[in-house]
């Protein structure tokens, strides 16, 4: 078994580098071509015929006007007809804005391409009743560029990413429009197409299920507020509350305040209040955070005396940081060069903790962190479509990262320096996309490293290839994390439990100082959508080892899982895809072999490599 799953890991991997080299769908918002006139033929005869079943039966007579099938003739008659021709930026480039329109569009029925599309169906014009439009002044606040300022390209370019990028907004278009041939002026249209920004999410095992209910836009005004609730399966007595609440951008300073609190029946408990402003554009000057975050909670459970101990935790955390941006210079394709100068404190307090006898090493103990960190970054943004959404323009952030950080940890009466070097790149070439991180960092502890971990982590996919009206990308994921010096606590091991290794995967017997993970997922975009919803299906593998010490890897345990399932998307929601999968582990310690597993969670496994700046940070060792 072990052999066939690295074989089938390899198969999927390589199959990347046989992938076409052209992108039916590429990172340029094109036309796609054609297809042949007897693929249209069998394309609209099987349609039609699909169309003439469901109206032959009561119950799904009314289903029609829910199901549509994206035929990729239909979607290029459409583009070609409401895409405006593409303005000429150059043109405009330095002249006086003279005014800027702003329009934002409810969620369906509406095309932020051509404003003079209606909705046409009931449903349609339903949900649009039932929403609350973003607000002008929303989406003001998040304009780069003003009224009589001379216009930049760059500006509105990154102005569309911007908003974009808000979990509340679809789509954006920023484009100047002409005032006269000869007029030193210029107009700028802002169109925003909103998401339904009110839905339900959650999760649900063999021991207990949530449910959370949030709204993103709140009164469209850009703030979020959720409330979540938990329910155990042990009695109906045992469940958990919580509520949050998140105020952007206050007062156009792109700060926000965020707020959450959560409880149990076993009173653990979350409350975070924090005060932030992000890095959220390469061109912005500076980013902060100040926060109080107060947590009690179950660790992660720990072998001891041959037996197993899950530690119970309080944590008071005051956290603060800031960052100043020095731009370098923008290159002509736009690549953005800036140096930047961190620092953070960290104050963690531990009001409940293991008695001594289950952490002899202090592990658990209060601390003071300091760190500052130099950066220096080029950022550019790629637009793509079929990565993690179907069929809407995702920015692919691209360029690379390097970084520097010293600090020290005040801990149990000493203070121990601390060094740390990373480097990140990314880029979207001909053959699809790849990106790499590698990253070190130690203490040093009586003039020796201590704590040293290394990491390496790397991530591609390929083009798009289409088969009919499918379309198919390959993705390949790897990660190696290797720790020397580590405490001989068993809180300082890592695991392939769940997101640090395989999904699904869970054992309190397998923990070491070193590991590599594989992971290989071919997914599938259906051309089917039901009121926005998608099904897409996967097939994915993993393959991990991990060991102790001195332990190569062909000789380190080796674990894995092959599964099947498929993702459950919305192109009017905001939340990420859903997973629904069926895996196979061979083998997981302390539950048996030849296991069989059913897991439904929010997809995050193919994260691509992310140029937001975040605060300076101990290397992580998981």
């Amino acid at each position: 078994m072990k052999h066939f799953t690295f074989i089938l890991i390899f198969f999927l991997g390589i199959s990347t580098l046989f992938s076409q080299t052209k992108d039916t769908l590429k990172v340029k918002d094109t036309i796609p071509k054609p297809i042949p006139p007897e693929r249209e033929a069998k394309n609209k005869a099987f349609y039609e015929q699909l169309k003439e079943r469901f109206e032959r039966h009561k119950a799904t007579k009314d289903l029609t006007n829910l199901i549509e099938i994206d035929s990729p003739q239909d979607s290029v008659k459409k583009q070609q007809k409401t895409k405006p021709e593409a303005p000429n930026y150059g043109a405009y480039q330095g002249k006086i804005i003279r005014k800027i329109t702003i329009t934002t569009l409810d969620p369906f029925g509406f095309d932020e391409r051509d404003l003079s599309k209606q909705p046409q169906k009931k449903l349609e014009r339903y949900g649009n009743a039932l929403h609350v439009k973003t607000r002008e002044g929303t989406v003001r606040k998040f304009l780069l560029f003003k009224k009589n300022q001379p216009m930049d390209t760059l500006l509105l370019k990154e102005t569309e990413r911007v908003l974009r990028n808000q979990r509340y907004v679809r789509r954006a278009l920023v484009q100047p429009v002409e005032v006269g041939q000869a007029s030193d002026s210029v107009d700028i249209q802002v169109n925003v197409l909103d998401s339904w920004s009110l839905y339900f999410d959650g999760d649900l095992t063999d021991s207990r299920g949530w449910t959370r209910l949030t709204e993103q836009n709140l009164l469209g005004l850009g703030h979020e507020a959720y409330v979540t609730y938990r329910q155990y399966f042990s009695k109906f007595s045992d469940n958990g509350k919580g509520f949050g609440y998140v105020w952007r951008n206050i007062q156009n300073t792109y700060i926000n305040l965020r707020t959450s609190y959560y409880t149990d029946y076993e009173n653990f408990y979350d409350k975070s209040l924090a005060a932030e402003r992000p890095l959220y554009s390469p061109l912005a000057r500076w980013a902060g955070r100040i926060g109080y975050f107060e947590n009690r909670y179950q660790d992660q459970s720990i072998i001891h005396s041959d037996s197993i101990y899950t530690p119970v935790l309080g944590t008071k955390t005051f956290d603060i940081f800031g960052s100043v941006v020095f731009p370098i210079k923008t290159t002509r394709n736009k690549d953005i060069n800036t140096f930047i100068i961190s620092t953070r404190f960290q104050n963690t307090y531990f009001f409940e903790k293991p008695a001594a006898i289950f952490d002899p090493e202090e592990y658990y103990a209060n601390q003071d962190l300091v760190l500052t960190q130099l950066s220096l970054k080029r950022t550019n943004f790629k637009k793509a479509r079929y990565i993690f959404r179907n069929g809407d323009v995702e920015d692919v952030g691209v360029g690379h990262t390097f970084f520097l950080t010293s600090g020290v940890l005040h801990k149990l009466r000493s203070t121990n320096p601390y060094f740390a070097l990373g480097y990140s790149h990314a880029r979207y070439a001909d053959k699809g996309y790849y990106a790499l991180n590698v990253e070190g960092g130690t203490f040093l502890k009586d003039k020796q490293l201590s704590q040293t971990v290394l990491r390496l982590e790397a991530t591609l996919f390929s083009n798009l290839f289409t088969l009919g009206d499918w379309h198919f990308r390959q993705f390949f994921r790897s990660k190696i994390v290797v720790g020397f010096s580590r405490n001989e606590n068993n809180r300082d091991r890592i695991n392939l439990n769940g997101d640090n290794g395989i999904l699904g995967f869970s054992s309190t017997r397998v923990y070491g100082t070193r590991k590599l993970v594989l992971s290989s997922q071919t997914q599938v975009y259906a051309p089917f959508q039901f009121i926005g919803f998608r099904f897409s299906p996967f097939l994915s593998a993993d393959l991990a080892f991990i060991g102790q010490k001195e332990t190569v890897f062909p000789q380190a345990d080796m674990y894995s899982r092959l599964s099947i399932g498929f993702y459950i998307s919305n192109d009017y929601l905001p939340f990420g895809a859903i997973q629904f999968s069926f895996g196979y582990y061979p083998r997981i310690p302390g539950s048996g072999n030849q296991i069989f597993k059913f897991t439904g969670v929010t997809n995050d496994d193919f994260r691509l490599q992310s140029f937001n700046y975040q605060a300076p940070y101990l290397v992580p060792y998981r």
